[in-house]
């Protein structure tokens, strides 16, 4: 599918909405409008953001720093999702599609979001800001880790995770409540616990909803889809 006709679609959805719940077409639209606004005060200020089609801002969002951050298109932001950078080369780069809830972003060189992500109240650094040294901890020439952190496309980040620098995630994998990933995943897979850990595959269609080696969730999503407890 080429992307005027994804466009095409995400139009066609976003009205279809609007006339079957009129107060919800409102709620779009009034979310379409300020992130169109956002992105105009970001350009007036100098701010290095970009955002593609249908940019919707329901909740509050902050960019900072001197690092560039760009949403791809459909991108949908609730709560308050603060993107902030800490170089002039640091990127967040967040793919199509893509629903975050209060998520908190550390970037001093790359984070990446694939498309069809969820996210909900969740923490992402690629660095560790401080040495783990103890004779050099306050020292600015202190040896800080720093390595991008990448999430592949579809991955559902639960409520209260942690991500930390170097981590990659692979396509459709769910993190849940709570976990902290201080290493790689692979696709596929349902994440829990601090530190982190693979319990199950993602289930297939034949096996339903909830594989048998992992427990269901404890709360039902909330309105944007990106919170709950995996």
């Amino acid at each position: 599918m080429t992307t005027t006709q994804r466009a095409s679609r995400s139009w066609r959805s976003l009205l279809a909405r609007g006339f079957a719940n009129p107060f919800k077409g409102l709620q779009v639209g009034w979310a379409l409008l300020r992130g169109y606004l956002f992105r105009f005060r970001c350009r007036i200020r100098g701010v290095r953001f970009r955002a593609g089609r249908n940019f919707r801002l329901y909740g509050r969002l902050v960019v900072g720093g001197p690092g560039e951050v760009t949403f791809g298109d459909d991108v949908e932001v609730h709560g308050l999702t603060t993107p902030l950078t800490y170089a002039h080369d640091a990127r967040i780069l967040v793919g199509d599609n893509v629903v975050m809830e209060s998520a908190r972003f550390g970037c001093m060189r790359e984070i990446s979001l694939g498309r069809d992500c969820m996210l909900a109240q969740v923490s992402i650094m690629d660095t560790d800001f401080h040495s783990t040294r103890a004779d050099r901890r306050h020292s600015d020439s202190a040896p800080v880790r720093v390595a991008p952190v990448r999430l592949g496309e579809n991955v559902w980040i639960a409520l209260n995770v942690g991500i930390l620098p170097g981590v990659t995630i692979g396509d459709n994998s769910v993190v849940g409540f709570g976990a902290v990933c201080s290493r790689s995943f692979p696709a596929n897979v349902i994440i829990v616990g601090n530190p982190a850990k693979v319990v199950a595959q993602i289930p297939s269609a034949e096996e339903g909803e909830f594989p048998r080696e992992s427990a269901a969730p404890t709360a039902a999503p909330s309105a944007s889809g990106a919170e709950g407890n995996a």
